[in-house]
């Protein structure tokens, strides 16, 4: 797309936002309308690729490896905005052990949980508008806010204003048949959407149609991993996309680096490339040996561009 044509689309989604209240159309949605093949889509980084880093690095390390790789846009994982106290154990949360806790570990997550909510009730906006500003000041944007979504309604309204104060159009993660209505509505009366990241694409097309804030956030790696092909869904379900997580994995296994597992990631990025898609897409790197390292990162990087430029 041309910068005329780009700096016009830019102008009318303006024009629509006001039209519309803001309107149920995301950005993507517009420039997909005047999508030019061949044009790559944005590039931007899922701060789970660093979710083990000590939680005073965490921000700094962000904002570094976002401005050398030349990131602008990140979804921001929700640990990396709150307080080290209530920082999860992701390693442990993501082992064998998590589904034998002990009562002991059952009632320290609980007595977590409960703290966190706490804190986000009651913690001033001025909190979330000094951290966007953080990026602010760099040129970078928090394009989305991921997070477990809460049980109760006002924890969710809770989390989505939160996400528009640092700046967020999307709140992405994981959501039951129970609580589509909730977040539903909460998207509706802030304006924002709802990213349903994908486990169950059946599932998903019921959740789809309760509302047009709720959209899909697939992950390749993970559809790969519960036996789906990545590149079909993204075919089918292109229109109903606010960004895809980029991770590659084996059917039935763990994730890998970039290009060595089954998730089809090299012909998703020729389909979109093919197709002047501007969905959000946001490097996700967690297989082994990641989780600290930003060279891990710029290594996913560099791949992902190679392969949109071959």
């Amino acid at each position: 797309m041309t910068s005329s044509r780009r700096s016009f689309c830019q102008t009318l989604l303006a024009g629509l936002s006001v039209a519309t209240g803001a309107g149920t159309l995301l950005k993507a949605d517009l420039l997909n309308a005047f999508a030019t093949p061949g044009t790559a889509p944005p590039l931007g980084l899922n701060t789970w690729s660093l979710r083990a880093l000590k939680h005073d690095e965490a921000i700094p390390a962000i904002l570094r490896v976002m401005k050398e790789t030349g990131m602008r846009n990140c979804q921001l994982l929700f640990s990396h905005a709150e307080p080290e106290e209530f920082d999860p154990d992701f390693a442990f949360l993501m082992s064998a052990a998590a589904r034998n806790m002990t009562a002991e570990q059952v009632n320290e997550q609980k007595r977590r949980s409960e703290a966190r909510t706490a804190w986000r009730m009651s913690v001033p906006m001025t909190y979330f508008e000094t951290l966007r500003s953080r990026f602010e000041q760099q040129g970078l944007k928090i394009r989305s806010y991921g997070a477990p979504f809460p049980s109760s309604a006002e924890e969710i309204d809770r989390l989505f204003l939160m996400a528009k104060t640092l700046g967020a159009t999307v709140v992405n993660g994981r959501l039951s048949m129970a609580q589509t209505s909730l977040v539903a509505d909460a998207a509706q009366r802030y304006g924002l959407f709802a990213g349903i990241q994908v486990s169950d694409p059946p599932i998903l097309a019921q959740q789809l149609r309760a509302s047009d804030r709720l959209r899909a956030d697939p992950d390749l790696g993970d559809l790969t991993k519960a036996g789906f092909s990545a590149l079909e869904f993204i075919k089918q379900h292109l229109n109903s996309v606010s960004s895809i997580d980029l991770k590659d994995a084996v059917t039935g296994g763990g994730s890998v680096p970039f290009g060595s597992g089954g998730a089809q990631m090299a012909q998703v990025l020729e389909f979109l490339v093919n197709e002047g898609s501007h969905v959000e897409l946001y490097i996700d790197c967690d297989y082994p040996g990641t989780g600290t390292s930003t060279d891990e990162v710029k290594r996913c990087v560099s791949y992902v561009r190679k392969a949109m430029q071959a």
